[in-house]
């Protein structure tokens, strides 16, 4: 390019900067922002490495010493439900020793004791505490007074369940003695009136329980208690057997609601903290308790955290390290850098000095100051050069004549200022788009003017045209406003629509007005048949009232098969302009002109007259046709009385709201005043369908509010179907969805047969298309329904 827009902003030229003015290196602080930020993360990432390592260590301990804790008490629990069987047992015996009435009964319940490992001494007393039978005479106890007293709380607070008695008030033993047998008082009621019959005493063998305990891991200083309601000592023992004697521990309190519980708690002995985890079973009198020194619990705990404490030491030191490291290299990198930066600066205050006054001089009178492109007056001069020397290399040469589309309303209504961003973005964004050989100026207001220059063909100068349009029509981001616009583009080639600049300008300005003309928005090359399309068009908006009058509109109508009968299903009505002069026109020559100008609405109303005329004459002379099809127009639909209109319409013509079918386009389904009159229609029972679904912008989640029966999919994605079973996914995913939704499938623009087979398999309802049948007039389709329907009901 010769000329970049930011050029045109230089207006002036800087003064040097003296070299007093550039820092010393008495200036370079010793310790910068890069130093601080370093030593700030090197401090972090130590303060992250102990934090993390004191929170791992904390979360570690107590994580050890809930493990161990709910180790414990597990096993204190199954410790516990064995004494529990064992005093269930000891209740049996009592029982069964309590319908004994003589020494010999007893003996033969001795005999069962002697095969049980667990129980070796028994005793019988009667409700009063005397003596009736002793396994062993000489460990007998004979008086029982505190623990019958025991005996007869514990039945009034849990029944005649068996109880271990208190172990240092009146159990006849020496308080500190080694105990080897835990007696279990059995209370015997009597059969009638409950009260107490007998009291059986039952001694397990300690050794027995704490044999049990061999193979339980406690660790060296590790034991377990059985206490009794109290929390006095009956038994401690630890892996290697039962322990005689040891310092006395805090007692247990007991559940107070008296159910089986548990807890912990941690004592002091001998200047070591241990853990004491406990199971209290007040039906029963007794508690299992568990200690275990805490240090033993952290052993291997605090061997890794040894090693994680030395791993993070070595860490820190690293760290450290790396830091004193890179502050030194960074010191010297700067230090070099610093010279680097005075004598550049030095250089570059001579260089832009001289370049600012250049270009301040050579662009003054040159330039649109505004945009930074040329101005009309230096373009022509600097254009009519570079065609000259085009033509002389025998090359084509394209000139593009720009207009902003609605610029001044954007003058107007968001102001100048965001108008002056505008021009000055287009300048920005058109610049950057050409090549070097082009030239682009702003001819005044929002017009702008390019000359391609350099090798290009007619097709080359086509895509430049479309890609700078299309770059143009980007969204603009502006002072904060997003603002979009498009440029209407008239192109003008040389040596076909003129010889010079001024020619050229004349052809490419007709040629963008036509653009303009034609809906703006997009480029037209100039060509002399603009003008007959532009005069044809315009013939056609004028005759279209008289057509409306003389009729000369026709209709063709196109049959529509149902897929799983293969019967004609009926017609959709396609409308013809039968022009006097033209010849047979075709929708696509005067929809757009008539939603346009608004004639539409008595046309299409006279679309759905004749239908309803040729529909009821079909049924006069006894055709099979059950409906028809009619295109809508959104803009009929918009209409307050639409809907009235209609119906008032089928009255006249006696016929029922379920003979007449109406095709609505997407655009429809989003206007709500058209919604409302499809929701009218509907609701008189007429069928509605939703035309040309996939090639616009709603989609299933617009159809849960319009009562739409039917969906016929557009003539594009049917195209894509060949004979592959996958061909066309989407189809067949619209197929099911609309299933799921209770709508009828219509498929548009089958050709071949085997487009027919892939939407019969898809499930599709109806279809139509050239293979069925091309459109036909109205008086052929008698001759239809008799001739074409045996070939439509071959099997697919």
């Amino acid at each position: 390019m010769l000329l970049a827009p930011s050029d045109g902003f230089q207006c002036c030229s800087r003064s040097p900067v003296s070299e007093t003015e550039l820092p010393s290196k008495s200036h370079v602080s010793p310790l910068s922002g890069v130093h601080v930020a370093m030593l700030v993360l090197g401090a972090l990432i130590v303060v992250f490495i102990w934090a993390l390592f004191i929170y791992q260590s904390v979360h570690a301990r107590h994580e050890a010493l809930d493990t161990r804790g709910s180790e414990h008490r597990n096993l204190a629990l199954i410790v516990s439900e064995s004494l529990k069987q064992m005093t269930d047992r000891a209740k049996s015996i009592g029982y069964e020793v309590a319908v004994q009435s003589n020494h010999h009964g007893y003996e033969r319940v001795l005999n069962l004791l002697a095969e049980d490992p667990v129980f070796n001494r028994l005793s019988v007393y009667d409700a009063e505490g005397t003596p009736i039978f002793f396994s062993h005479p000489p460990s007998g106890r004979p008086g029982l007074a505190t623990w019958l007293a025991q005996l007869s709380q514990h039945v009034q607070a849990f029944g005649y369940e068996p109880i271990l008695p208190l172990r240092r008030v009146g159990s006849g033993d020496e308080e500190g003695a080694p105990v080897w047998r835990l007696p279990m008082l059995v209370p015997v009621p009597e059969r009638v009136g409950g009260s107490l019959k007998k009291v059986v005493i039952i001694e397990l063998d300690i050794g027995y329980l704490a044999g049990l305990l061999q193979h339980i891991e406690l660790g060296s200083s590790g034991f377990l208690q059985v206490l009794d309601s109290r929390g006095a000592e009956w038994m401690r023992a630890d892996s290697s057997g039962v322990i005689v004697g040891g310092a006395e521990l805090p007692p247990i309190r007991p559940a107070s609601d008296g159910r089986v519980a548990s807890g912990h708690s941690e004592f002091e002995l001998g200047n070591t903290r241990f853990q004491y985890v406990y199971v209290t079973r007040p039906p029963n009198g007794f508690s299992v308790a568990i200690a275990q020194p805490e240090p033993e619990i952290l052993e291997s705990l605090v061997a890794n955290q040894r090693l994680q404490f030395g791993l993070n030491v070595l860490m820190t030191a690293l760290v450290a390290g790396i830091i004193i490291w890179l502050r030194s290299a960074l010191h010297r990198q700067q230090s070099a850098l610093h010279d680097l930066q005075i004598s550049e600066r030095k250089n570059q205050r001579l260089i832009d000095r001289l370049e600012s006054e250049h270009a301040r001089s050579s662009r003054a009178a040159a330039i649109d100051h505004l945009s930074g492109l040329f101005n009309r007056r230096q373009f022509i001069e600097t254009a009519t050069e570079a065609l000259s020397e085009q033509r002389r290399k025998r090359r084509l040469t394209a000139l593009m004549f720009i207009d902003l589309d609605r610029f001044k309303a954007i003058n107007d209504s968001l102001g100048h200022k965001v108008g002056d961003l505008l021009l000055q973005a287009v300048a920005g964004r058109i610049q950057n788009y050409l090549g070097p050989e082009d030239l682009a100026a702003r001819f005044g207001g929002d017009e702008f003017v390019v000359l391609l220059g350099g090798d290009r063909r007619e097709s080359d100068i086509e895509d430049t045209a479309q890609g700078l349009h299309r770059r143009l029509s980007q969204t603009y981001e502006l002072d904060g406003i997003e603002l979009n616009n498009s440029p209407s583009i008239g192109i003008a080639i040389c040596p076909r629509d003129g010889q010079t600049i001024d020619d050229l300008i004349q052809s490419a300005d007709a040629a963008m007005y036509s653009a303009k003309k034609a809906g703006r928005g997009q480029y037209r090359f100039f060509d002399q048949s603009l003008n007959v399309t532009d005069a044809e068009a315009f013939h056609l908006e004028q005759a279209f009232p008289e057509a409306l009058a003389k009729r000369q509109f026709v209709l063709h109508f196109q049959p529509q098969v149902c897929l799983e009968t293969m019967r004609l299903s009926g017609f959709e009505s396609l409308v013809r302009w039968q022009h006097p002069e033209f010849g047979l026109l075709y929708p696509d020559r005067f929809i757009d002109m008539a939603e346009t100008t608004g004639l539409v609405i008595p046309m299409g109303l006279e679309v759905l007259r004749l239908t309803c005329e040729h529909l009821l004459l079909w049924r006069d002379e006894g055709l099979e046709v059950e409906t028809v099809a009619v295109n809508v127009s959104p803009v009929q639909l918009t209409q307050p009385d639409f809907g009235a209109t209609v119906l008032e319409l089928l009255k006249s013509y006696g016929l029922q709201p379920r003979d007449l079918e109406l095709e609505i386009t997407e655009t429809a389904v989003l206007d709500a005043r058209a919604a409302e009159q499809i929701h009218i229609l509907k609701n008189a029972g007429i069928v509605v369908s939703l035309d040309d679904f996939g090639t616009g912008y709603s989609g299933f989640a617009h159809l849960e509010s319009v009562p739409v029966d039917k969906l016929k999919i557009d003539r594009s994605l049917i195209a894509r179907i060949s004979n592959s079973h996958d061909d066309s996914p989407i189809v067949s995913s619209t197929i099911i969805l609309a299933k799921r939704m209770n709508l009828k499938v219509v498929a548009e623009g089958v050709e071949t047969r085997e487009q027919l087979v892939h939407l019969k398999v898809a499930g599709c309802d109806f279809a139509q298309g050239y293979h069925i049948s091309r459109p036909i007039p109205a008086d052929q389709v008698a001759g239809f329904i008799g001739k074409a329907v045996e070939a439509l009901e071959e099997p697919v």
